[in-house]
């Protein structure tokens, strides 16, 4: 009897794509019934009455809602993809702030390995391979496959500052001539990866050229650093940019770092793990804050992403992030690589005194607006996601509970918290923000405080909070979250109010109850990202906090980062955190254990 041998099947990587759902346009009378749920925890009784007013008229039959959501499913239908996706793309490339400084996002890995640049080029380069040739394995969650659209942004590209909206450039896919870009001691040096027909270079021959290139450099002082205008506004930034390449030199330099699949930065300064994190989002030098990936890596051995969120989103960056560490700690198989070495070139700036003296001016106003950072980590050791599965809570829920529970304890209120949820089963799709702060996690938080009532009451209202925390994440995640349908409906009045009819923005987007639900006083990401050791990114609102964690098996990371004027206040909540997920633990496991005995 023979047997048929069966044939390998390589799941390509956008097999999918144009099978996925599209983004819906959520009912409106599911996102009026969302809208107050998501205000209600956040204003006094009197406030919450005079926005459910405004809700009312806003949504009444006949009035501005329904006029903006008809416009809004026309909008739709006109597009093959998401309606969110050039209304979210204008947001990011009209936003004028300094990226570093506001949203920009970096990881810190666990790898301490020194002189790995060429094996970090080397994983680049196979990583978009594996696009190009679509063997990088499709994403699923679930059982449903996931949108792979971010994939084809990743690589050679960059962010490109331009006067009131910047525009996003991506080289045409070639696995000819594929370089990275090693910024060190200012330089820019571009280092091939393939040569002209697309085959690789080995990591051998790539790690000895760019050893014995940046030896030549390094006794020689810095030179003037260009990049620092990716850290200025961006209107300033395209004046700049604009003003540079007017040279040929620096267009050709320019255009180089575009085409590069990513940027490795060389860090001299940081001594510690702690500023190697501050490092990564603060410090200027061989820095270039427009390109999607930058690879950051210590003269202690650390590695680190600095990453420009106009175009991609946590769970794809996971995907680089994972590729590198894992390839870091493993030998890579090297197959049909050419012998010869690469050829590196130092690329030349031509840079008039004007333009040097604007770039200095910069270089001093970053310095001191870094400093207007507090950036704190810290693990957090006595039990993570397993004890709280154990617990019967979900980790999410347990820990935004948690930082309820710190919230009020340092601030007396309750604020908003920006919670984003992926919606990667449809087209096109980027995230939803939940908005953590619920009244099932008020009503528990307020009945802890009162000191009155039985750990058994406590659990039970813990349990309630948590399911709703995770049905508040299921509907987000099937497209029926509030915030981004409201923005919608808001961007269609930016666009087509006076031909609605519709002559001033409606009261809804000016009431002081949907402007605290907006404010985003704690910005959250619980994205974990394999072999991080910390993340960070900048607070969105002065009076707010950035915090990034990761809920892992045995411990959860924190970081916090606040603006230096809140830096005690930040202090507090950290500390009120960590006494707020031992005591949710303590009351759970209290009522289990007396569960468990009766």
């Amino acid at each position: 009897m023979h047997h048929r041998k069966e044939q390998l099947k390589i799941k390509k990587t956008f097999v999918h794509q144009h099978t996925l759902p599209k983004l819906p346009v959520p009912p409106l009378n599911h996102t009026k019934v969302k809208l107050l749920e998501w205000i209600e925890p956040l204003v006094s009784n009197e406030q919450y009455e005079k926005t459910r007013q405004v809700v009312h008229q806003f949504f009444r039959p006949g009035g501005d809602a329904g006029k903006l959501q008809q416009q809004l499913r026309a909008w739709d239908q006109a597009r093959d993809g998401s309606w969110l996706t050039p209304l979210w793309e204008d947001m990011y490339l009209k936003h004028r702030g300094s990226l570093p400084l506001t949203s920009n996002f970096n990881i810190l890995l666990e790898a301490n390995q020194t002189d790995i640049a060429g094996k970090i080029s080397f994983l680049l380069r196979e990583l978009y391979h594996s696009i190009i040739d679509e063997t990088l394995e499709p994403h699923f969650f679930k059982g449903k496959p996931l949108d792979m659209g971010q994939y084809t942004k990743l690589f050679r590209s960059v962010r490109i500052p331009q006067l009131d909206k910047d525009t996003f450039y991506v080289a045409e896919h070639d696995k000819k001539d594929n370089h990275v870009v090693i910024l060190y001691k200012n330089n820019v040096y571009k280092v091939p990866v393939t040569n002209e027909e697309g085959i690789p270079y080995s990591i051998d021959a790539i790690s000895s050229a760019i050893q014995s290139r940046l030896e030549k450099d390094a006794d020689e002082n810095d030179s003037v650093n260009v990049g620092i205008f990716t850290t200025a506004e961006r209107d300033e930034a395209a004046q700049l940019y604009n003003k540079l390449k007017q040279s040929n030199v620096n267009a050709d330099t320019l255009q180089t770092i575009a085409d590069s699949l990513a940027i490795i930065s060389i860090d001299e300064c940081s001594e510690t793990s702690q500023e190697a994190l501050e490092n990564l989002m603060l410090h200027p030098t061989n820095k270039h804050f427009d390109k999607t990936i930058q690879i950051v890596l210590t003269k202690n051995g650390e590695v680190g992403f600095n990453i420009e969120h106009s175009a991609v989103d946590g769970m794809t960056v996971s995907t680089v992030v994972g590729h590198i560490f894992n390839g870091l700690q493993k030998e890579l198989i090297q197959t049909d690589c050419c012998t010869e070495a690469p050829r590196i070139e130092k690329k030349e700036w031509d840079l008039s005194e004007d333009v040097k003296i604007r770039l200095e001016q910069l270089r001093f106003k970053y310095l001191a607006q870094s400093k207007e950072f507090s950036l704190l980590k810290t693990t957090f050791n006595d039990f993570g996601a397993e004890k709280i599965k154990e617990l019967q809570i979900s980790p999410d829920a347990f820990f935004h509970m948690a930082l309820q529970l710190a919230q009020y304890r340092t601030y007396g209120e309750f604020k908003s918290v920006y919670e984003p949820v992926s919606v990667g089963y449809f087209h096109e799709g980027r995230t939803e923000n939940a908005r953590a702060t619920s009244m099932e996690k008020r009503i528990l938080v307020e009945a802890i405080e009162s000191g009155e009532e039985s750990n058994e009451t406590l659990y039970s209202l813990m349990k309630i909070a948590s399911n709703a925390h995770s049905a508040r994440i299921q509907y987000c995640q099937k497209g029926l979250g509030v915030e981004r349908h409201l923005f919608g409906l808001e961007q269609m009045y930016y666009r087509f109010g006076d031909q609605l009819g519709i002559n001033e923005l409606p009261e809804l987007f000016r009431d002081e109850g949907y402007v605290k639900l907006r404010h985003d006083f704690i910005s959250t990401s619980g994205m974990i990202y394999p072999g991080a050791r910390s993340r960070m990114f900048a607070p969105v609102v002065e009076d707010g906090h950035g915090l990034a964690y990761f809920i892992l098996d045995h411990s959860i990371s924190l970081n916090l980062s606040s603006f230096t004027v809140n830096e005690f206040k930040g202090k507090q909540l950290m500390n009120h955190m960590i006494a707020a997920l031992e005591e949710l633990r303590m009351i759970a496991e209290d009522e289990m254990f007396i569960e468990d005995i009766s």
